[in-house]
């Protein structure tokens, strides 16, 4: 193999392993990322449950599902170069011969690994408390929930890139993002209620949004025949694939214009407290 084919594969291993030891070696962490989407997600459908909306019951535990997914990316993936500058760590990641692209992928690995089998958990306790009506396209929902948690964690990449340059800023950022681009995502209802115009714009470039919209039609969407239109969901599809793409070079991009400059400016490794 290529020596440069394989120092980036045993840099991505490294960096997915390092990630998913992190979360199963702290049991307290497992028990966050089940705790709380699971008990907003129970509130809700007990909600849904006694309005006598029992449809609603699965859009509350799939939107628990995805928020675990979307947490993960801002305060493991998006974060974690910017704490690693703060702990002295991002300098070794700058100065070893060790790919910034295979770190970054490495990342997403592990947390994606971290966060499935809290998310599955989660999963299959809404299903055997409330056996939510579904009626899914498994092909479709298995597409879509891998184009969703690409595009998000692509953009997590990204993200990553702007923390390391507002410093101290980030959690500020992250905290103003989860909870308005949850809601706007339609995580704890069904994404039929429609937004105005205005926001509807906004909607179509956030990844979660389309992924939620996507999955929602999947696993819910089918009537008692099998017939559905599937025009959504192939346009929530390329819509995701294209920013899942859009995502990926804007990160690498970023990256590359932040490493070289911090090279030569050596102003990438120094911390803000």
């Amino acid at each position: 193999m290529n020596p440069r084919a394989s120092l980036w594969l045993k840099t991505v291993y490294a960096r997915t392993w390092v990630r998913t030891k992190s979360i199963y070696g702290e049991p307290l962490w497992v028990a966050v990322n089940i705790g709380f989407p699971f008990f907003t997600s129970l509130a809700l459908s007990l909600l849904y449950s006694s309005a006598g909306l029992k449809a609603g019951i699965g859009f509350a535990f799939l939107g628990g599902v995805m928020v675990s997914f979307w947490g993960n990316v801002l305060w493991s993936m998006a974060s974690q170069f910017n704490w690693d500058k703060q702990q002295g760590l991002f300098e070794l990641y700058v100065t070893s011969p060790a790919p910034i692209s295979a770190i970054l992928i490495g990342m997403s690995l592990g947390g994606i690994l971290g966060t499935a089998p809290s998310a599955i958990t989660l999963a299959i306790i809404g299903w055997l408390l409330f056996a939510p009506p579904a009626t899914p396209l498994w092909p479709l929902v298995a597409l879509t929930f891998a184009l969703t948690l690409a595009s998000l964690y692509a953009m997590g990449m990204a993200l990553s890139s702007l923390y390391l340059v507002y410093g101290r800023e980030a959690d500020s950022v992250n905290e103003a993002l989860h909870e308005p681009v949850s809601f706007l995502s339609g995580v704890y209802f069904p994404s039929s209620l429609a937004f105005p115009a205005a926001l509807q714009a906004i909607v179509l470039i956030i990844p979660l949004a389309v992924g939620m919209d996507a999955l929602q039609r999947t696993l819910f969407s089918l009537n008692s025949t099998g017939a559905t239109d599937l025009t959504p969901v192939y346009r929530d599809l390329l819509l995701l694939a294209i920013m899942g793409i859009t995502l990926l070079f804007a990160a690498s991009k970023a990256l590359k214009i932040l490493e070289e400059k911090g090279r030569r400016a050596g102003t990438i490794a120094v911390r803000q407290r």
